[in-house]
């Protein structure tokens, strides 16, 4: 059964606070999120270099936000950075988190939904959305199809940089190397192409129709 849902049906819309006491910050606990540290996260995922806040400290006016809430700098979507965070985070007051209610909507379908409006270039603010949710077993198989190109393009930048290494470690394969790393560069523009067709595919209903026909042969 297909249903139509406002975000705040289906998700919490949390803002984020500012924190102006230093006394908050520790070596190790959870990271801080600002629009600054969304964008470093969004280069290089890597949470080393990201500041951490003592969340057990009652005193302190804290924003925490669970795994696999979705980060956003801007209510609307088409200007916004989109962020899926791996761990329990705090968040700046220049941070919007999307906390998916996981009994309607997968958190990754969500946050590919996000990347479809983006693509699109449509200007929506965040209140005014409204997605159209298939079952949950749909939502997470398009969500599996969508992670896995994702994955690929996230990780180019090694891949692309493994091959180029090559010829360090063997004589004579300079112009093979250059070669494949030219049709690397071309493969992965087309992946972008075929990511942007996927996600038209999702969430323009094409998917759910082939998955009912495919049930119900």
């Amino acid at each position: 059964m297909v249903k139509q849902f406002f975000l705040e049906e289906i998700a919490k819309i949390q803002i984020g606070h500012l924190i102006v006491n230093d006394q908050c910050f520790t070596r190790e606990d959870t990271p801080f999120i600002t629009e600054e540290m969304l964008m470093q996260l969004l280069r290089e995922d890597d949470f080393s270099q990201v500041p951490k806040v003592d969340h057990t400290v009652d005193s302190f006016n804290l924003s925490i936000v669970p795994a696999k809430s979705i980060l956003l700098n801007k209510f609307n979507l088409q200007e916004t950075l989109i962020y899926q965070c791996k761990k329990a985070v705090c968040i700046g007051h220049d941070i919007i988190a999307i906390i998916p209610n996981e009994s309607i909507v997968v958190s990754d379908y969500l946050f590919h939904f996000f990347k479809w409006f983006q693509i699109n270039k449509e200007r929506r603010n965040i209140f005014r959305l409204r997605i159209t949710l298939p079952p949950l077993d749909i939502q997470h198989r398009a969500a599996q199809l969508l992670n896995a190109v994702q994955h690929l393009l996230m990780n180019k930048d090694s891949l692309v940089a493994a091959i180029e290494d090559l010829p360090q470690y063997f004589n004579n394969i300079s112009n093979q190397v250059n070669q494949h790393s030219k049709n690397l560069h071309h493969s992965f523009e087309q992946l972008q192409h075929v990511y942007a067709d996927m996600l038209h595919k999702v969430f323009n209903g094409d998917f759910l129709n082939d998955s009912f026909q495919r049930l119900s042969n």
